[in-house]
């Protein structure tokens, strides 16, 4: 949550959007996955060199970067590799809104 709301222009437009869009029985929740989304969109890797690129530079922020979320040092150890480029192949592969424990089982 901490990632997404991370101003007070962010945290404003949630509380203005959970007033419309309060649909589903976890509408916080809901709202937050969609906003993950939009995320993704704006600001994920559209390609493999960029995000190989920055891994070398800075590993967590690249990964911040690509999956939109948080990526603590025990988030990072999941990962079964340190080759950024089977890492990108493997988000490729399970879809742009996989999260980075999907991504890391998968390797």
């Amino acid at each position: 949550m901490k990632l997404h709301l991370k101003t007070i222009e962010r945290l404003n437009e949630f509380v203005e959007r959970l007033l419309f869009e309060t649909s589903g029985s976890v509408p916080e929740l809901s709202l937050l996955a969609k906003m993950r989304k939009e995320d993704i969109d704006s600001y994920s890797y559209t390609d493999k060199a960029t995000f190989v690129y920055d891994y070398y530079r800075d590993k967590q922020a690249a990964l911040e970067k690509l999956f939109q979320e948080p990526m603590k040092a025990i988030k990072i150890r999941r990962f079964k590799t340190d080759n950024p480029e089977l890492i990108y192949d493997a988000y490729f592969k399970k879809g742009k809104y996989s999260s980075s424990l999907t991504v890391a089982l998968s390797i």
